[in-house]
């Protein structure tokens, strides 16, 4: 990514030229590129024909170039209403280019920028959500949506490159403020051929008109691809990846009979996970499984311990001091890396404090999976050497006091119509594919009652067969049984 606070990747002519290729033919008479750089789209659109090009860019050295091609407004695009403040041409088709900054607000934060949109939580995420970071958004969705709303009444075609996580907001946002779009496509590039970089990315389209479409938009795995590979969008109000596989198995798409829960988050990996012997008491020695442990299915041993000063939020760490001499020996050794951890949700907590710790944290058996590897792998974890195995916060997990419901839920959840499911639901590009969000989706009941219980409680016992203790087909069905009795009482 570029390390400027301007997110300044300049599009070649060739790509300009292979964008403006991929749109439906129109009489297009008006072209803008907001934050236009050296004026690759207003050169394309010229070669085009296109009679009003208007351009916007801070960068004076930029805009000196980019007026070879059109009509330069030298200033921030932040302040300008693109709809009001433009001499746009009363007739005609508007079509709207380019390639918005490829940053983030937290990095124009880092960069101390000036040139930012005024900051809010657009999402309206809740406190502790907003405070770590998902709140935080591409200046090329805050470009989007300033688009939609004032370019709204000209009804123009928008064609953007934009990181493919953007292309997603941006369609939901359409569909939360019920913006009238007729068509939407996605067209995959190859970011790293283009600008050297290492991120997904596309050329999103978006045809405004009088009517609303569905909010679904049809990926094609190319700019030049004739047919699209699948769609995604919203399907009654809920964000799908793959429109046609979702249809198959939109009944299990509802809400999850268990909490799923994310490992415990230190920031502090140095300090806070061992590969070898500490001077610390062993009542705060936790086996310690990773994404990577479980995506690789080595959950039967641990290579780390994790170091717990807190059995649960908020817990005060001042009582170590006599409760555990040699942990807070050990705390006080580190301090200043645990001190300085930069997260805001360390500030106000008792020192050295964790999160993602409770009752569930200790429970003797989970279901997990990782968030972070392009791959569904849900594990059996049971405990190791007496003790609970703790996962770090890349992983969730269900908590389960009994080995067979365990085994039982963790068989259903491998299971092909689940598989289905996950595959309709996750955008495999996204820097966390699996989240609490999209797992907390998964609706078990409907789940398990669809599966054939004799194949489900022989898949169950079969997931013990490595561990201290077996659970057979009997038990299982038992267990099955047992979850399908509590969850009808629940839906009653």
């Amino acid at each position: 990514m570029p390390n400027n606070e301007f997110g300044d990747f300049q599009t070649p002519l060739t790509l300009a030229r292979a964008v403006l290729a991929t749109l439906p033919p129109r009489d297009y008479r008006k072209v803008l590129e907001p934050t236009c750089g050296t004026g690759s789209f207003l050169a394309a659109a010229a070669e085009l024909g296109v009679p009003q090009r208007i351009g916007v860019e801070i960068q004076p050295a930029h805009a000196e170039l980019a007026r070879a091609h059109g009509d330069i407004r030298e200033q921030c695009v932040f302040g300008l209403d693109l709809g009001a403040d433009l001499p746009w041409a009363a007739e005609g088709e508007l079509l709207v280019l380019g390639n918005p900054p490829w940053v983030t607000m937290a990095d124009l934060t880092r960069f101390g920028s000036a040139n930012v949109p005024v900051k809010a939580n657009t999402r309206n995420r809740p406190g502790m959500a907003a405070r770590t970071g998902e709140s935080n958004f591409d200046v090329a969705e805050y470009i989007w949506q300033k688009l939609l709303s004032e370019l709204r009444g000209h009804r123009p075609t928008i064609a953007l490159l934009c990181k493919t996580q953007v292309a997603r907001n941006i369609l939901g946002h359409c569909a939360e403020q019920r913006i009238p779009v007729e068509a939407a496509t996605l067209r995959l590039i190859d970011s790293h051929r283009w600008f050297g970089a290492n991120v997904d990315a596309g050329l999103l389209t978006l045809r405004l008109g009088d009517t609303l479409c569905e909010y679904t938009c049809a990926l094609y795995d190319s700019l030049d691809a004739a047919t699209p590979s699948r769609h995604f969008g919203l399907v009654r109000g809920r964000l799908v990846a793959d429109v046609e596989a979702y249809d198959r198995t939109a009944a299990a798409d509802g809400a999850c009979q268990l909490e799923w829960r994310q490992g415990v988050k230190h920031d502090a990996t140095a300090v806070m996970e061992l590969t070898g012997p500490a001077p610390i008491e062993d009542e705060h020695l936790y086996p310690l499984l990773k994404s990577s442990d479980l995506v690789h299915g080595n959950t039967t041993t641990a290579r780390r311990r994790l170091v717990l000063p807190q059995r649960s939020l908020g817990e005060d760490t001042a009582a170590l001091a006599r409760t555990a001499p040699k942990l807070w020996r050990y705390l006080l050794a580190h301090a200043e890396a645990l001190d300085n951890r930069r997260s805001a949700i360390y500030r106000a907590r008792p020192r050295f404090s964790v999160f993602g710790i409770g009752e569930y944290t200790f429970a003797p058996y989970k279901v997990a999976i990782s968030g972070m590897y392009k791959k569904v792998e849900f594990r059996l974890v049971a405990p190791i050497q007496d003790r609970p195995v703790l996962l770090d916060d890349t992983c969730y997990f269900l908590s389960c006091a009994d080995l067979a419901e365990a085994a039982v839920l963790t068989a259903l959840l491998r299971d092909r119509t689940t598989a289905t499911l996950l595959s309709a639901l996750v955008f495999w590009d996204a820097k966390r594919p699996i989240t609490k969000k999209l797992l907390q989706r998964i609706d078990l009941a409907t789940l398990l009652g669809t599966a054939g219980h004799r194949a489900l409680a022989e898949a169950a016992a079969k997931l013990t067969i490595d561990l201290p203790e077996q659970v057979t087909p009997a038990a299982a069905q038992r267990a099955i049984e047992a979850m399908t009795a509590r969850w009808d009482a629940l839906s009653r």
